[in-house]
């Protein structure tokens, strides 16, 4: 009716041989009674153990929760940027093809200045050299001029 050890349930017959040793089994087999101080340290420890487990997950919740909102508020910049950058590269592209088609219209500018450059660099040589021709003939002439006064 109660639980039987294996020995007893092993061998029935040797029963008078094991004499010394099941008395021991039977005290063994006896547990002591707990005491409620006993029984008060094991359920805080299993309460305790419920509380560490429940506020695990909750923190664990609470993390994932904020690095979710963090990763959706970056996933949204991200996108924004990316058409932002989209929008500039097309655009860079449509630039691009626009510059190519006036290249020539820039190179003739470029020579264009050029030119008008060495034509003013021109005329200021040749004003400096027409002023310098009549400084030079205003003397000759006051020479001329002095030499028939003599």
């Amino acid at each position: 009716m109660g639980k039987k050890s294996k020995k007893t349930e092993e061998a029935p017959d040797d029963v008078e041989a094991e004499g010394a040793e099941g008395s021991e089994d039977k005290k063994k087999s006896k547990a002591r009674p707990r005491s409620g101080t006993e029984t008060l340290l094991m359920s805080n420890r299993r309460t305790a153990t419920e509380n560490l487990a429940k506020a695990s997950k909750a923190e664990k919740a609470y993390r994932t929760k904020k690095k979710a909102t963090m990763a959706r508020a970056n996933y949204t910049e991200t996108k924004e940027h990316f058409k932002e950058a989209w929008s500039h590269f097309k655009m860079a592209f449509k630039g691009f093809f626009k510059v190519l088609g006036s290249i020539g219209a820039l190179v003739g500018e470029k020579s264009e200045n050029r030119r008008l450059a060495a034509e003013n660099k021109k005329r200021e040589k040749n004003l400096e050299r027409k002023k310098k021709l009549e400084e030079q003939l205003a003397k000759d002439m006051e020479e001329g001029n002095a030499g028939e006064e003599s």
